[in-house]
């Protein structure tokens, strides 16, 4: 594994201000020479899709000549996502007492990331999730999916860097500049909101999200990661619903 301390070269998950922000943070932070900017799909955006090249481009902006930008690369694979999210969600509902197609939608978009990290030379991934956003739930990213993630990626012996995680969102602001508000000038999600309820709370089974983060999340993390490392070996492209069932089986 390559500790990011030492590696000039990043991968950077790339969506909107949080993102960018925490790109910023880790070329600061660990002294990056260049990022490469991935923007990943999951087949559920909606928006401007010009958006996140605006977000490449104002990274450039922030980091000058400190660290070169390299030209965006898109990732996606909208089957693994819907074997993560949405395929097994009766299961999911019943085994553990929740239920949202947020819930791994994180992992999947770090997991994209893998193979490319692999490839480049087991590079750091720069990721820009929050445990709170000033106090509001996100079930995509929670302080247990966070770890959780970071081992996953651990697993596949890349490291997941959160230099933002426990930032408020002016800190975040600050790092961007303070002129672009949280939630503007990025994609947005068909889902948006589905686990929001009228009175705009969010309620959920705490003991088991717990459950289904060591006995879902993770495991099926550890699951594709063996499948990409079976692809990368000369293997069949994984039949991705085949590979989360297998962990449901166990």
């Amino acid at each position: 594994m390559t500790s990011a301390t030492t590696s000039r070269l990043a991968i950077a998950e790339i969506a909107g201000r949080d993102s960018v922000a925490a790109a910023v943070a880790a070329v600061r932070e660990h002294r990056f020479t260049r990022v490469l900017p991935t923007i990943a799909l999951t087949g559920t955006e909606t928006g401007d899709a010009e958006a996140p090249l605006r977000a490449v481009d104002t990274l450039r902006s922030l980091l000058g000549d400190a660290c070169e930008v390299l030209d965006p690369v898109y990732l996606q694979e909208p089957r693994l996502w819907s074997a993560l999210n949405a395929r097994f969600a009766a299961e999911v509902s019943t085994r553990w007492g929740v239920s949202s197609p947020c819930l791994a939608c994180h992992l999947y978009l770090h997991l994209l990331r893998v193979p490319l990290a692999w490839e480049l030379g087991d590079v750091p991934v720069i990721a820009g999730e929050r445990d709170t956003h000033d106090g509001r739930i996100k079930l995509s990213q929670t302080t247990g999916s966070i770890d959780a993630a970071i081992r996953v990626l651990a697993y596949a012996e890349i490291e997941l860097l959160q230099p933002i995680r426990h930032a408020s969102g002016d800190e975040v602001a600050e790092l961007v500049g303070g002129t672009w508000d949280e939630g503007g000038e990025q994609l947005g999600c068909l889902l948006s909101g589905n686990y929001v309820t009228l009175d705009g709370s969010v309620s959920f089974d705490e003991t088991g999200y717990e459950r289904y983060l060591a006995e879902f999340f993770e495991p099926v993390g550890r699951a594709v990661v063996d499948a990409w490392r079976a692809e990368g070996d000369g293997g069949a492209v994984p039949e991705w619903n085949a590979v989360v069932r297998g962990v449901l089986a166990e």
